[in-house]
């Protein structure tokens, strides 16, 4: 795809592995008085911290947290740093469901629309969070995923930063410039066992 600026704003990218493969989560935040390097490094730090205080311990110890990469998005030769302070294994000693097997959950901004929301897949949850009905998490499974993904989107709120939802395509047209809506909560839209067909290959 042809570069797209997105004005102020870095792409987040928190990579993961286990059983032999890779695994991302990808988040957006923007910072309206623009960006330098430092603000990078303070922004990968932030999202490094809460990933080891909210995310790892209700995470599979069979999945390591390896490091998050944030890039400028407003040029298209833009900075980025990495972060790896915090990787580790998860704490969890129970072992993961299927690579594919995750829950699905909403970002959402004050707007209607596709291109006003996003979803993150979780990643390393383990077979002891899955409910009787094995189609369902448990309910203080799912709300332990919805609170740690609430906990990053409060965490990213430093440093002059704040949580963003990047809309890239309207109505299946790409825009000239990506648009940005606040991320302003975290929402489980159902506790039902959702598929990342992608994390299969």
């Amino acid at each position: 795809m042809a570069f797209q600026s997105v004005a102020n704003t870095a792409e987040i990218v928190i990579t993961y592995s286990g059983h032999g493969k890779t695994f991302k989560n990808v988040m957006h935040a923007e910072r309206v008085a623009g960006y330098l390097l430092a603000d990078l490094v303070n922004l990968a730090g932030n999202v490094d911290a809460i990933i080891t205080s909210d995310w790892l311990p209700i995470q599979s110890v069979d999945y390591l947290y390896v490091n998050t990469l944030v890039r400028g998005l407003e040029l298209e030769n833009d900075q980025e740093t990495t972060d790896d302070t915090g990787s580790a294994q998860g704490a969890l000693s129970a072992s993961a469901l299927p690579d594919n097997v995750t829950l699905a959950v909403k970002k959402a901004s004050a707007f209607t629309g596709r291109s006003a929301r996003g979803r993150l897949y979780w990643i390393g949850s383990p077979l002891s969070k899955i409910a009787t009905n094995e189609n369902q998490y448990t309910v203080a499974g799912s709300d332990e995923i919805k609170d740690a993904v609430d906990a990053m989107r409060v965490g990213i709120i430093a440093d002059a930063w704040k949580p963003v939802i990047v809309s890239r395509f309207n109505a299946g047209v790409k825009r000239e410039f990506g648009e940005t809506f606040d991320w302003i909560s975290t929402v489980l839209v159902d506790i039902n066992v959702d598929s990342q067909r992608r994390r299969l290959l």
